[in-house]
């Protein structure tokens, strides 16, 4: 079927617009905010993110699409999950301006809050970034993408280790009661025969 160049050049802008889409589909997985004058996007590297692999906190900062580098040193950042709180260093991504990064390996699912504090060249900021279903995504449970044999999760490993651990901990306790009931009934078996054999 013969096609036109216009037909073609078309066909090719709407691939270039389908790709755009996608890739901006993989940055708004972050949470974009401005924040004292200046875009922050922040969220996990790599999502979606799963139990148990490598991943953290990764963010961007520009103003007026001008990347703005040097953050390392001015600020400081933290995540927390369910109370928990670890600190995260902040380090410069390496060929890429205005991006930063602190890795670590999130071991359990659910959502993660991102609180990052200091200067961006003198302005004060305090922010939070929870994962939420207009922000960042959440860490997922490794089992609920695996085929075709599903293993537990960390966490039903976790629990069921910590269940084996209190049985054999009741276990010992059992034993230890038993034998020392044992030693109990044979020092009184003792006394009761060395009382038989006194003369009268």
């Amino acid at each position: 079927m013969f096609r036109s160049p216009i037909g073609r050049r078309a066909a090719a802008l709407v691939a270039a617009a389908t790709v755009l889409v996608l890739s901006t589909g993989v940055v708004s997985a972050h949470e974009a905010r401005t924040v004292a004058g200046y875009d922050m996007e922040v969220g996990f590297i790599s999502e979606p993110v799963f139990v148990g692999e490598r991943s953290g906190l990764e963010f961007f900062v520009h103003k007026e699409d001008k990347p703005i580098t040097g953050l390392e040193q001015t600020l400081k950042a933290d995540v927390t999950y369910q109370g928990q709180k670890r600190d995260l260093p902040i380090t410069a991504r390496d060929g890429v301006d205005g991006a930063y990064e602190s890795v670590f390996i999130p071991t359990a699912a659910g959502p993660y809050t991102f609180h990052i504090v200091g200067t961006i060249e003198g302005a004060a900021i305090d922010e939070s970034f929870t994962s939420s279903p207009t922000g960042f995504d959440e860490v997922h449970d490794t089992a609920g993408g695996q085929f075709p044999v599903q293993f537990p999760s960390e966490a039903d490993l976790v629990a069921n280790a910590q269940a084996g651990k209190d049985a054999a901990a009741q276990v010992t306790v059992a034993l230890c009661v038993g034998i020392a009931g044992v030693v109990i009934g044979l020092i009184g078996l003792g006394v009761a025969l060395s009382g038989r054999r006194r003369p009268a």
